[in-house]
């Protein structure tokens, strides 16, 4: 049996849910490694022993995989982010379309579904509308004695100044970044500046341990369709003149963005949520625009610095279409719409329906669905702040709607709110989830009392390049 450190020899057949290359040996044993694709032959090292498993790093490739391709970024493999940049785009779909396939019969125990392929996104680079980018006096850099990178002994923490992003598994160790290719170019060059502005002047950063320090976040922000832009630097203090010198430089060099903010948090935790706003350009947010349906007709929706909205607006036109078209919508449906957010998917399908009632327990995402509404001069949609468990024990609420969406966060929904769904008489449920997992671990509850069955179900890839997929999916009554 294989221990930590052997060096052996396999064939990757498929990749796991994360990402991983997956290969078996003798006796049926697993080993999971990073960048490794189906089709390769590889040398790979163990570094991590389990009783059922080994995680593994790959040391040489002997007969790359045919759809092995060259990633364009220079942090592939470091970086969180794009994990599967070295796998050619139609390959990733598939990979992604498999993913929910087996999250579906391994986990909700479904069978014989019809799953279509994944929804290819038109851009996959510089796709993103929003990064948020990390200080940290806890970088990673290159270790030059091991140029193969093909570890993560490859890099070494160096105390010192760091903007980018998170090393994978590691929550403060921060790899600073040149250029993302996910964003935008104007995003890069404001990235560059603005790490090289701060470090000059050996600004303070802030740490989880002390609590003390300056600098947490940068939060770049851009209307794809509208060409807005929003920068939102987010510290753990106010300091009106760094902050002043600061902005006028950024204003001076880049004119193009519409909006500057100085967002203070003063939160232990490393989460990009504000105490404090102070606005030095603009009005604090910016405008983006979705397109709908096969007539092209805009919605406008106003973003502010904590607003969540979909982070690939032209992907997110596919989403919300598909939507639609698997809701089966009519004139004559009264819709709720849980988990709304913002309101993106409610205003976008107000037009087809009778009613909509969008039901949110965030009350600053319920301020930015109402003036979103009025933005756009929707009048037969209505949004409610309340917890969506209590929402729904009370018949009252629901008694008037026959069809539902859900769209969760992705940790998907409480146990209780499967158990109340799947007592109710909706002709039709629409769950929309960014977690295939939770998703069909969910709809397995909800199916379980014999009411409702999957209809249809539709993966649509808003994250190239990433292990990521959103997953549409209808149910309808047995």
């Amino acid at each position: 049996m294989v221990k930590k450190g052997d060096e052996i020899e396999v064939k990757i057949l498929e990749l796991n849910s994360e990402g991983k290359g997956v290969s078996k040996i003798e006796g049926g044993f697993v080993i999971f490694t990073d960048k490794a694709l189906p089709g390769d032959e590889a040398l790979v090292r163990i570094r991590k022993k389990k009783s059922k498993y080994a995680e593994a790093e790959l040391v040489n490739l002997i007969t790359p995989s045919a759809f092995r391709i060259e990633p364009v970024c220079n942090y592939f493999g470091t970086c969180g982010g794009c994990k599967v940049m070295n796998y050619e785009y139609g390959k990733q779909l598939d990979f992604k379309t498999n993913a929910v396939k087996n999250a579906f019969e391994r986990i909700g125990r479904f069978t014989d579904l019809t799953i279509p392929q994944a929804i290819g996104s038109k851009e996959i680079y510089f796709f993103r509308n929003k990064m948020d980018f990390s200080f940290s006096d806890d970088e990673w850099v290159e270790n030059y004695e091991r140029p193969e990178r093909n570890s993560d002994e490859n890099y070494v923490r160096q105390p010192g100044f760091a903007l980018g992003l998170h090393v994978p598994g590691f929550h403060s160790k921060i790899i600073s970044i040149d250029k993302c290719y996910l964003h935008s170019d104007l995003s890069n060059e404001i990235l560059k500046f603005t790490s090289d502005f701060f470090k000059k002047r050996n600004t303070t950063i802030y740490s989880t341990k002390t609590h003390e320090g300056y600098l947490r976040f940068l939060v770049l922000r851009d209307g794809k369709n509208t060409g807005e832009f929003m920068l939102n630097l987010m510290t753990n203090s106010y300091d009106k003149e760094l902050f002043a010198e600061y902005s006028d430089k950024i204003n001076e060099l880049f004119p193009v963005i519409t909006t500057i903010i100085n967002s203070v948090s003063r939160k232990k935790a490393q989460i990009a949520v504000a105490d404090e706003e102070y606005i030095v350009k603009g009005n604090g947010y910016i405008y983006e625009k979705l397109k709908r349906g096969k007539d092209g007709s805009e919605l406008k929706f106003r973003i502010s610095a904590g607003s969540f909205f979909q982070t690939n607006s032209h992907q997110a036109e596919v989403l919300f279409d598909e939507t639609v078209r698997m809701s089966d919508l009519k004139k004559t449906d009264n819709v709720l719409d849980l988990y709304c957010g913002g309101g993106s998917i409610s205003l976008f399908i107000s037009e087809y329906v009778n009613k909509v009632t969008g039901v949110e327990l965030i009350q600053s995402a319920i301020d930015d669905a109402k003036i979103n509404m009025e933005l756009n001069g929707i009048q037969n949609t209505e949004f409610l702040v309340s917890d969506i468990k209590d929402f729904l024990t009370d018949i009252k609420n629901i008694g008037e709607y026959n069809k539902v969406i859900l769209d969760p966060p992705r940790s998907g929904l409480h146990p209780k709110i499967c158990e109340i769904l799947s007592a109710t008489d909706f002709e039709k449920i629409i769950y929309v989830s960014c977690n295939p997992h939770t998703q069909a671990r969910d709809l397995q509850l909800i199916c379980a009392g014999g009411k409702y069955i999957i209809e249809k179900i539709q993966p649509v890839d808003m994250f190239p390049h990433t292990y990521h997929i959103e997953n549409i999916v209808t149910l309808v009554r047995a």
